[in-house]
This record gives structure tokens, C-alpha cells and sequence, in this order.
């Protein structure tokens, strides 16, 4: 019986925690670069201003320092320019990415992806730059084909 009661405390968790990130999407670099040329997703690098400089940012990504206090509203803004696009968002290894994703999507956002492995790679993947995706400086111009812009 103890068993039987053990099982069904597991399995009720692990519905609970699969419903509670459910609505956020997840997709690798490669996927994303595709989609972010094709004006599917709008990809930003929540990555900090050191973090851009030392690796270069995905070519097709717009920028938001998420430990800056114009984080929100710079999303805001990408969001009311594209109300229909889902928002990417790219990190180093996928955590932070993971966190503004999910803490979005509490806070009532739809549309929210994250995208996995981030530049460097984890144990989920190569990551953007391993798997030979383009890369730019933070100053120069987003790709052509991306129709979102910089806030």
C-alpha cells in the first residue's frame, strides 16, 4: 500500500511539473536560426553586454540584457511590434533562457520558445556557435531578413 501511495505522489509531480512548462516551447539553434530567417520567431539574447562581446550574437537576434532594468520593457516593445510572432529566447547554455521563458509565460505572455543548448552548448547540445550557425558583433545590423527590430 505504501508503495501503491508512493507512486501516485510521483506520478501527480510529475503531471504537475510537465503541465506547469507545457505551454512553453523549446527548439534547438538550428531549428531556430531557420525560423527566425523564415519571420517565425523573433530571437533575443537575454545574455549580458560582456557576454555578447566575448562570443558574438546569434546573427538573426535581437538584444535584452535581462539584468537590466529596461529588460521588460525592451520585451514589451519587441512584443507589441510583432504581437503575433512567438518570442525566442537564447542564453549561454540554455538555463537563463529556460528561467525568462517560463517566468514570462507565470506572468501571462503566450507565444514564449526557448531555445535549448544556447551559444555554448549543454547536455541537451552543441549549441549555436559548435553547430556553425552566424554569428555578429552587438553592434553591427541584425540579418536583412530578420523584420523585427531593435527596440
Amino acid at each position: 500500500m505504501r508503495t501503491l501511495a508512493y507512486f501516485l505522489q510521483t506520478l501527480v509531480l510529475v503531471v504537475v511539473a510537465t503541465s506547469a512548462s507545457a505551454q512553453v516551447a523549446t527548439m534547438t539553434p538550428d531549428v531556430a536560426y531557420n525560423a527566425a530567417i523564415a519571420g517565425e520567431i523573433v530571437l533575443i539574447d537575454v545574455r549580458r553586454p560582456e557576454e555578447w562581446a566575448e562570443t558574438g550574437v546569434p546573427d538573426v537576434a535581437l538584444l535584452a540584457d535581462m539584468t537590466n532594468q529596461n529588460f521588460i520593457p525592451t520585451i514589451l516593445a519587441i512584443r507589441d511590434q510583432n504581437p503575433d510572432v512567438p518570442l525566442a529566447f537564447i542564453c549561454r547554455t540554455g538555463n537563463r533562457s529556460g528561467y525568462v521563458s517560463q517566468q514570462l509565460y507565470k506572468a501571462g505572455m503566450t507565444n514564449v520558445v526557448d531555445v535549448v543548448e544556447g551559444m555554448a552548448g549543454s547536455g541537451v547540445g552543441p549549441g549555436w556557435a559548435t553547430r556553425g550557425l552566424p554569428v555578429r558583433t552587438p553592434d553591427a545590423p541584425v540579418n536583412a531578413a530578420v523584420i523585427a527590430t531593435q527596440p
